[in-house]
């Protein structure tokens, strides 16, 4: 057969395009074996890291003391000293709590920093011990608005930084007028979220301001006396875990040359991803892209989101949902709802983004016994761990027929509820597991899996998400501003369903929708440039590595030396000084804000030599 010149032309151009897909074809699955082979060393390293534990837990805190004191009687100042003593664990210093409530006595000369969870000056020690301790050196951090009526107080508040005070006040809001939330000095906030016990008070000269309330009342200040310092916050939302970066902020501008331990990560999550993909058509959806669910999702949501992670260096973590079936009894095969056609598609594009793939669960079900719980979300109770498990060996399954020989690792609970049973239907069912990802911020209803950073008994890492949504709310920029500072840490999620949900979505349409959040991730990447991006699983061993260090301060008035025991790779700290940089041994610094430093320790043993202010 002859062709033409213009038929032979088709010819290799469809040859052409035939081969370019091929190479592409075999470009994407080199990519995906890349992937499941890192994914795999990772979960191998598992074993190396929890390995530590044993060395770890005969290592003692070594270094400046800082001591605690608290009513335990009182639940308030037990809170408070709850959050400062999970900070200071956090920061890798050492701490010494003094049960004031019962009758514990205070030796001030042991106490590098005294931290004071009561109202009363008194449970310090007399006006004239408080004096004589902060003249020659000491430090207090108070941390709840003090007793006026007190005589401690009549006689010392001059020393505080107060030039006169008047009664206590409700305040609404705060104003940084400092960096002590790191990379937001001016963030502002009028909302009701934030209230305060305080004192009317005004400063004198020497006092230091570093934030007030929204109407103007002084919250933070710090006032040096003799050789020493007070650092004192007027107010009484220190007790939410959600503001424990404050806290940190705080005492990091009290002392010198203050140096502490922090992650460096950012992650982003992306719940319900891959899963099926509801059919038909989205009134508002439609309205504004003429396209049914399917094609919204693939043409327009899943582009969007892939440019935005591009933009701002994002990787994604997805957490794949097999069924959306209200199923909790076997048999879990053969729904009608599975998807796997997306799951590849969405998933080889996640990985081939950087990104990573956990589960979510078989469906949506939360894995729970009880009713009352599983009610709380319209959801089903499960009947038995036995058949929690099976339900996660379908969803294993489900996915190694998608992504053979790549090993799942991450789980994130629906609804972020997960029962004790649950975890052991986890464990008996997945030996991969190896991080676990729900809430950081407390939980009023009592529903939710509230975590903290830690490998807990059964070697599974702890790594909670912070905040949550396409746009920025004023309670999760509080949140963020505090987790940064205080564990140098950002941890987001959002839901593929939240476009379509009228309350999560604030009835914004997509193209609205996506404008704010385009605009949340670039504002996070301005304050945060030095942040790592990473995923869930890989985070989460290094997470491991820093909780299981130990660090050794050698602090002079020019220089700060730290000494690691359980050295490794990705280990971070953040260090406050208003002196020059003079020379570094062993370590890199990145300046991240005004007199703030990254370090990266780059041996167990670095150091920092310092010049003058």
């Amino acid at each position: 057969m002859k062709f033409k010149g213009s038929e032979l032309k088709k010819v290799y151009i469809i040859l052409l395009i035939v081969f370019i897909c091929g190479i592409t074809l075999q470009v994407s699955r080199s990519q995906f074996v890349l992937k499941a082979q890192e994914n795999r060393q990772l979960i191998e390293q598992k074993d190396e890291i929890l390995a530590m534990r044993t060395s770890n837990q005969i290592t003692q805190k070594t270094g400046e003391n800082y001591c605690i004191l608290y009513n335990s009687d009182n639940e308030y100042s037990t809170k408070l000293k709850n959050n400062a003593q999970k900070s200071l664990e956090y920061m890798k210093k050492r701490t010494t709590e003094v049960n004031v409530g019962e009758h514990e006595k205070i030796a001030l000369g042991k106490c590098h920093v005294t931290i004071l969870t009561t109202d009363y000056l008194e449970d310090i020690g007399t006006p004239e011990d408080i004096e004589h301790y902060v003249f020659k050196g000491g430090y207090i951090l108070l941390m709840s608005t003090l007793d006026i009526g007190k005589t401690s107080y009549q006689i010392l508040y001059r020393k505080l930084g107060v030039s006169s005070f008047g009664d206590y006040v409700q305040t609404k809001g705060i104003h940084l007028v400092s960096n002590v939330l790191i990379g937001e000095k001016g963030l502002k906030f009028d909302n009701d979220f934030i209230t305060n016990d305080s004192i009317s008070v005004d400063l004198d000269d020497t006092a230091k301001l570093l934030a007030e309330s929204a109407g103007g009342t002084p919250l933070l200040w710090r006032n040096q006396y003799g050789d020493g310092a007070f650092m004192v916050f007027n107010g009484t939302i220190l007790q939410e875990k959600i503001s424990r970066g404050f806290f940190t902020g705080a005492l990091s501008l009290l002392e010198p040359n203050f140096i502490y331990s922090v992650f460096n990560e950012k992650l982003f999550y992306i719940d319900d991803f891959p899963a099926p993909i509801p059919k038909g058509k989205n009134a508002s959806i439609y309205q504004e892209y003429k396209r049914d669910m399917p094609t919204f999702f693939n043409e327009i949501w899943w582009p969007n989101m892939l440019k935005t992670a591009k933009k701002y260096d994002l990787k994604y973590t997805g957490g794949i949902i097999e069924s959306y079936t209200d199923r909790v009894t076997p048999p879990f095969n053969n729904l009608e709802d599975k998807d796997k056609y997306n799951l590849i598609a969405f998933g080889r594009e996640l990985l081939k983004g950087g990104g990573e793939v956990g589960f979510h669960g078989f469906n949506h079900q939360s894995l729970t016994l009880d009713p009352k719980v599983a009610g709380s979300f319209g959801y089903n109770a499960w009947e038995s761990e036995e058949d929690m498990s099976k339900s996660i060996k379908e969803l294993m399954s489900y996915a190694n027929n998608a992504f053979p020989n790549y090993k799942m690792a991450s789980y994130i609970p629906p609804s972020n509820v997960l029962s004790q049973e649950g975890r052991n239907a986890l464990k008996a069912a997945w030996p991969d597991l190896t991080v676990i990802s729900s809430l950081y911020p407390e939980d009023i209803t009592g529903l939710s899996y509230v975590q903290e950073f830690e490998i807990a008994k059964d070697g599974i890492i702890e790594m909670p998400r912070i905040t949550s949504g396409y746009f920025e709310r004023k309670y999760d920029r509080w949140a963020e501003a505090n987790t940064m500072t205080g564990l140098g840490f950002f941890s987001h999620f959002v839901h593929p369903d939240d476009v379509i949900s009228s309350d999560r979505s604030n009835d914004l349409g997509w193209r609205e929708m996506y404008e704010k959040y385009d605009k949340y991730m670039s504002r996070v990447k301005k304050t945060y440039p030095w942040l790592r991006s990473m995923t869930s699983t890989d985070a989460a061993l290094d997470v491991a590595s820093t909780l299981q260090s130990q660090v050794k301060w050698s602090t002079k008035e020019n220089s700060i030396a730290g000494h690691i025991t359980n050295y490794a790779p990705n280990l971070y700290y953040i260090f406050r000084s208003d002196k020059k940089i003079k020379r570094l041994y062993n370590c890199e610094l990145t300046k991240i804000d005004a007199n703030t430093y990254l370090v990266e320790a780059k041996k167990a043993d670095f150091k920092i030599d310092l010049g003058e202010s």
